[in-house]
């Protein structure tokens, strides 16, 4: 283990973009007297695109770093990087590490837990390359192999979200034609936003789906249940209510201006110093 990685340390969180900033905040609620470190691979975005040797390989570079800078445990703050790297970073360091797919789905699985008087369906909306992964299948399957999951890919999100058109007549036709053969033909009981940029679009896509199904349905997004999940791992106490600032230091290997505007939309807060280093070799 590196000598600076001992309790006390930061806790690292990456992702190849700013997706996983939305982790990030949920983090800084719940654990809001420790201290962070994230790492955006912006260089190489996105990952959600690529295969599973490629973001495993970025995955460990990052994580590699992060242990070297003193970080005491990781979150994978990238579902398509949760679903392909997980073992991978375990295996090349030596501070605990936690995934964004499997606090979900344990938090769906406990939230349809009750003796069913049907299937319990579930539909989960995620990137090319996570929902080609079926980590959240599988992930369900291993807590509960009575749920019945159901995928669809939605790529335009992400840019959407970059952009910042996450509400409005164009991203909601978008998550209509996405989301209505989805719900119409699964009625899913629970909705799994399986991107981290996702949760941005959540009060469309909970409108849109609340027009085709006629009710509501619920929706589980990675931030809140890492957090929780982290939580636990660590140990940590409840959460002291009094107000802290967030204390995050962020790194990106791209320009860092370009970072700033997007990195406070997705933190709900200013954001001042962007970071640049280099994890290219």
């Amino acid at each position: 283990m590196n000598p600076d990685s001992e309790p006390g340390g930061p806790i690292g969180v990456f992702d190849s973009g700013v997706g996983g900033l939305t982790v990030l905040r949920a983090l800084e609620r719940h654990l809001p007297r420790d201290a962070f470190l994230y790492v955006g691979d912006t260089a190489r975005v996105p990952w959600g695109t690529k295969g599973p040797d490629t973001v495993q390989r970025y995955s460990v570079r990052v994580a590699r770093h992060l242990v070297d800078s003193g970080c005491r445990a990781i979150v994978i703050a990238c579902n398509t990087a949760s679903a392909f790297a997980l073992e991978a970073v375990r295996a090349a360091v030596s501070v605990p590490v936690i995934d964004v797919i499997t606090p979900v789905a344990v938090e769906v699985a406990r939230a349809l837990a009750a003796p069913p008087a049907s299937a319990r369906h579930v539909a989960v909306l995620g990137t090319r390359g996570t929902v080609a992964s079926h980590a959240y299948p599988r992930a369900l399957a291993a807590i509960d192999n009575t749920l019945i999951t159901h995928q669809r890919p939605c790529p335009l999100f992400v840019p959407l979200v970059e952009e910042g058109w996450v509400d409005g007549a164009v991203p909601e036709a978008i998550a209509r034609t996405y989301l209505d053969p989805l719900l119409r033909e699964n009625s899913p009981d629970a909705l799994i936003l399986g991107c981290t940029h996702y949760p941005m679009m959540s009060a469309v896509i909970a409108r849109v789906a609340r027009a085709i199904l006629g009710r509501d349905v619920p929706l589980f997004e990675s931030g809140d249940a890492t957090a929780n999940a982290l939580a636990e791992l660590l140990g940590a106490p409840s959460p002291d209510t009094r107000p802290v600032a967030p204390s995050a230091r962020l790194q990106v290997t791209d320009s860092p201006e370009l970072f700033l505007d997007i990195a406070s939309r997705f933190l709900g807060r200013p954001v001042d110093t962007v970071e640049h280093i280099d994890l290219a070799g």
